[in-house]
């Protein structure tokens, strides 16, 4: 057995190169999802599976050769490893919005691990999409607030680094699962470096596109906050133009237009137009969900994850459909 396997369950299949490659067909462009934080993402066939007699669907997610801007001097199997046991926690694994590992290659390039998932898309790809309606954009960003106030919960620090749109897969049934957790911190992984360790545990990077890497204790609660003003106002940065087209950017000059000073007044909400026809939009939540999204992103005081749940769990449209909106619905 492997030392990955060592680290990890003994019911986790032990892969080759050989059938990442065949589950992908090659890494095919059709099956070619997007890319991560360090790699790549594509849909996956399993033929003939023994335990359930059929094809399974699964995503493959690979690493490339690539210098990572967020982690320094972390390589690549180190990386794959740690996810493994992250993933491979009792508390991890029972989570719904977290992804279900089912196995790993990391004896030749490139290494990679299979999640048991078909997934409609990453929530990346979903954004700007008319059929994304409103009430699976809430169900999207009530569950995964709900994954970051467990992963924060109890004082656990389970502290995420660079949330992003890219990193949130969207199943079949609109719940959102987080599958990119390398920088996940703290206590899962015994052999981090201390290097690693000194960086995730209560220091983080400030999540904008326009303030830099600037330190804080609170950069998810930021990340989430640009998806939530993604996912309202059906908006997404330029690939081109990140810096200037950066969501966060345009909702401080859209909620704060830069009038005379005694006339800057908060515009009420940033939720897309579009939205105003969807039945189970309702008017009274604009205001609300957008000031939740802007305080998030504010640069102090901040509410926590636990505060962010309980304020969407209050929008009229969550009291009237709570059972659509239960956990992992």
């Amino acid at each position: 057995m492997t030392e990955m396997a060592e680290a990890g369950k003994s019911d986790l299949l032990e892969l080759t190169n050989e059938q990442l490659n065949h589950y992908t067909a090659g890494f095919s462009e059709e099956n070619f999802l997007g890319q991560t934080m360090f790699g790549m993402l594509f849909r996956g066939k399993i033929i003939n599976v023994p335990e359930v007699g059929q094809t399974k669907e699964v995503i493959v997610k690979i690493w490339k050769n690539q210098k990572s801007l967020y982690i320094d001097g972390i390589d690549k199997c180190s990386r794959l490893k740690d996810e493994v046991r992250v993933l491979q926690q009792p508390r991890m694994r029972s989570h719904p919005n977290l992804v279900n590992l089912i196995g790993y290659s990391d004896q030749e390039e490139p290494l990679g691990v299979v999640y048991d998932l078909n997934p409609r898309d990453i929530l990346q790809n979903l954004l700007v999409q008319d059929d994304f309606g409103w009430l699976q954009r809430i169900k999207v960003a009530l569950g995964f607030a709900r994954l970051l106030e467990f992963l924060t919960d109890n004082g656990a620090e389970y502290l995420v680094r660079k949330i992003d749109a890219t990193q949130v897969m969207i199943d079949q049934d609109y719940n959102p699962l987080l599958f990119e957790f390398v920088p996940l911190s703290d206590g899962v992984v015994s052999d981090m470096s201390t290097l690693w360790k000194r960086r995730l545990r209560g220091a983080v990077l400030r999540q904008s596109s326009n303030a830099g890497s600037e330190t804080c204790l609170d950069c998810d609660v930021y990340g989430y906050g640009v998806i939530l003003l993604s996912l309202i106002a059906k908006r997404v940065a330029d690939k081109e133009r990140p810096g200037e087209t950066s969501v966060d950017l345009w909702a401080r000059e859209a909620y704060m237009p830069k009038k005379s000073f005694f006339s800057r007044k908060p515009q009420g909400s940033l939720v897309n137009a579009t939205f105003e026809n969807d039945p189970n939009f309702d008017e009274r939540d604009g205001p609300k969900i957008t000031d939740l999204a802007m305080r998030c992103i504010q640069w102090d005081k901040r509410p926590n994850m636990k505060e962010v749940v309980q304020c969407l769990e209050g929008l009229h449209v969550a009291k009237d459909h709570s059972e659509a909106l239960a956990f992992n619905s």
